[in-house]
Order: structure tokens, then C-alpha cells, then sequence
């Protein structure tokens, strides 16, 4: 019967203490880790976000640089007015601002989606074209620039040359990042030297592969 008695308590003690849930101690340890985590992954998350929004801005530059590229062929000369080109309409977004200016980032939103224009190397007018994506807070700007390159084909007396033209994306590095504008923009001017780099066209920007 004792037996019995104290079998019965000790199974009913368990049962007590396996629904006795959490201690005080025990909480603040789960809270602690929670908030260890949420410190490391916030940031990742927030970059993430920023990215994901920066990608507006690559799709409109690469559609504009495009609709350049097409609108020189037909004109033998790139236009100042996105209107011109057959991409649809700019527009200024809650992001980015579209123009031929790197306005302040809190005039983003009233980009007036035009060019720049200039010449090339060898002084011909109407051949480069830049427009800037200048940004709000907290996100890069970027720089669309289309122009207009000589290329050699064939060797001596067989050698002919051909104007080709391409289309190239330049982003504001992390560190440049800040209110006033687009830092280090590129302008629309061809750079020096027979064989310019993507790297020459951005000048400080990045070129984006």
C-alpha cells in the first residue's frame, strides 16, 4: 500500500513539474538569443531590401541605354529626350529620379527623364548620351551611358572600320553614397585614348557586369 502511495506522488510530483513551463532565467536567455540573431540578420535583410529596389533602377538605365542604341541606328545620332526613344514612358518613382542631373536626394522624384549629349572623340556631336538614376535615401545612384565606338577589322591594306555602338551601367559606390547626389557621376564626355574602358566612361562609379 505505502509503496503504492509513494509511487502514485512521485508520478503525480513529475506530472506537476513537466507543466510548470518556463523560468524567469530561462526566458531571458531565449530573449537574449532572440535579440543576438535579430542584430546579425537585420542588417543583411535591410542591404537585401536596398538591392532589390537598386534593381528599378538597372532595368530602366538598361531599357533606355537599348532604346539609344536603336534610335542610332535609324539617326546616326543619340537623342537628349527619352520620348524619342520607343521604351515606353520614364517615370519618376518613389525610388529613383530619371534627368540629365544629379539633383539632391531629396529632389529625386523630379528627374525631367533627359540626356545628356556630346561628341566623341573625334569631336562629332551627338555621340554619347548619359542619363542619371539619382536616388532617395539609402540607395546607390546610377548612371546609363550610351556611345558610339570605332572598331578595326582585318589588317593592312584589307583593314576597314565600322561605328558600332553600346550601351553601359555605372553604380555609385557604397562609400560615396550621400544626400547631395550622385557622387563622382560621369559626365557626358568621351574619354581620352584609343581604346576607353567601361572603367573610363564610369570615371568614379562602378561599371555594373
Amino acid at each position: 500500500m505505502k509503496m503504492n502511495f509513494a509511487y502514485n506522488l512521485l508520478k503525480q510530483l513529475r506530472s506537476k513539474k513537466d507543466e510548470g513551463g518556463f523560468t524567469l532565467i530561462e526566458l531571458l536567455v531565449v530573449i537574449i538569443i532572440i535579440g543576438i540573431l535579430a542584430a546579425i540578420a537585420l542588417p543583411s535583410f535591410l542591404n537585401q531590401a536596398n538591392r532589390a529596389r537598386e534593381t528599378e533602377a538597372t532595368n530602366a538605365i538598361g531599357s533606355l541605354n537599348r532604346g539609344q542604341q536603336a534610335f542610332y541606328l535609324e539617326n546616326v545620332e543619340y537623342t537628349d529626350t527619352a520620348a524619342d526613344l520607343d521604351v515606353g514612358t520614364v517615370e519618376n518613382t518613389e525610388n529613383y529620379g530619371y534627368g540629365s542631373q544629379t539633383v539632391a536626394q531629396t529632389d529625386a522624384g523630379v528627374g525631367d527623364s533627359t540626356f545628356l549629349v556630346g561628341q566623341n572623340a573625334a569631336g562629332d556631336d551627338n555621340q554619347i548620351a548619359v542619363i542619371y538614376a539619382t536616388p532617395r535615401a539609402n540607395l546607390r545612384g546610377f548612371a546609363g551611358i550610351s556611345y558610339v565606338e570605332t572598331v578595326v577589322q582585318g589588317a593592312g591594306a584589307d583593314a576597314t572600320t565600322k561605328s558600332v555602338t553600346s550601351g553601359l551601367i555605372c553604380r555609385e559606390v557604397g562609400a560615396d553614397v550621400e544626400a547631395a547626389g550622385i557622387a563622382n557621376a560621369p559626365g557626358a564626355a568621351y574619354p581620352g585614348g584609343a581604346d576607353p574602358t567601361a572603367e573610363d566612361f564610369c570615371g568614379g562609379m562602378q561599371p555594373v557586369n
